[in-house]
């Protein structure tokens, strides 16, 4: 295809031409032959232009509102000047729209900004390949097809105070032998905290409750259901909460309109819990589900935030999160997802969970 700049060079060839026609062959040969012969080298070279390799690298999962780094490596024999544009989904955003480089042992990297949950495609890629003048182009569009999952966004959960609240309203059910008082030692749960010995402590030193061995966790069950519109804010609050209670020392099931996830605590919980969470669609539960839960998360239409309601009490999600000092700080609680995952995070929960 012809670029404005080849349209232009062949107008101007032709005036040329014609003026050569009135002024003799001198001029013919003077000044139209070079330009004939820029015509005719770009021509050729745009129409042996061939494709070049490439290999996309993408996350395979992120959480929503965060920037991640789409890569694009091409390799080619005979390296050309193009302009690069990666395609995606309407649930994700590409900075910058296009690239101009020369392509051959290129690598190419886009912000992709994660703006919608659930799953999301990366791809395709065109490159637009243009002669050395720039008077042709060709268009080679490689048809990848990368997928991201996008995660809810995770806050900082004031934890103790939830776990408080379970207790007061009497659904855990702590049936483990209690053994002893002993300082508190990085990685344990925080459920485990004596909260009331704590306090009394002068150095301000945590004490945790150790009990008998082969005891195992109390089980908590989260429901999460939203109207329409609120379906984002109820599974921003039911993954900050699920995780809260995660790391609390819990084992965590989850409900959603769309389907369950049973209750576990191993390392691969929280990422079942987040890629449910993640394909989660307006709806409501069953009854049953919501009579064994111990945990409702909600969003009503005509609400401004979810509700979590803990056995009779109903709150706002905003007075279960932390401080806004350490809301600021969520990307590390998203950074405790990546650091306890191995291998592709989203293999372990890669159908959402049990259907319902």
């Amino acid at each position: 295809m012809l670029t404005r700049r080849g349209l232009a060079l062949i107008g101007v060839a032709a005036v040329a031409f014609a003026m050569a026609v009135s002024f003799g062959a001198r001029t013919l040969n003077a000044v139209v032959a070079p330009l004939v012969v820029a015509i005719g080298v770009g021509y050729v070279q745009a129409k042996r232009l061939d494709p070049a390799d490439l290999d996309v690298s993408v996350p395979s999962y992120g959480f929503r509102d965060e920037t991640t780094t789409a890569t694009l490596a091409f390799s080619a024999s005979d390296p050309f000047a193009g302009r690069v544009a990666l395609d995606v989904d309407d649930g994700l955003r590409v900075d910058p729209d296009a690239v101009e480089t020369t392509v051959g042992e290129t690598t190419v990297e886009f912000d992709v900004r994660l703006v919608d949950r659930g799953e999301q495609r990366v791809g395709p890629v065109r490159v637009v390949a243009s002669d050395v003048f720039g008077l042709f182009t060709r268009t080679f569009t490689h048809r990848i097809r990368e997928t991201v999952l996008v995660f809810p966004r995770v806050h900082e959960v004031a934890t103790p105070a939830a776990i408080t609240a379970l207790n007061e309203d009497g659904l855990v059910v702590d049936d483990r032998e209690f053994d002893q008082l002993r300082e508190y030692e990085r990685g344990d749960p925080l459920r485990d905290v004596h909260w009331k010995s704590s306090a009394k402590q002068p150095d301000g030193d945590l004490l945790v409750r150790e009990f008998q061995p082969e005891s195992e966790r109390p089980e908590l069950e989260v429901v999460a259901e939203a109207d329409g519109g609120r379906v984002d804010d109820v599974a921003d609050a039911a993954a900050s909460i699920g995780l809260a209670l995660l790391d609390a020392g819990f084992a965590v099931g989850l409900t959603t309109p769309g389907g369950r996830v049973g209750p576990a605590d191993d390392d691969h919980q929280r990422t079942q819990l987040l890629t449910l969470l993640a394909r989660m669609e307006t709806g409501d539960v069953h009854d049953a589900e919501l009579q064994r839960a111990n945990v409702v998360v909600r969003g009503a239409a005509d609400s401004d935030t979810a509700e979590v309601r803990i056995g009779d009490v109903a709150s706002t999600f905003d007075e279960f999160a932390a401080s806004e000092d350490a809301v600021a700080d969520e990307s590390s609680v998203q950074r405790r997802v990546r650091t306890t995952e191995s291998g592709d995070p989203t293999s372990a929960a890669s159908d959402g969970g049990e259907p319902r």
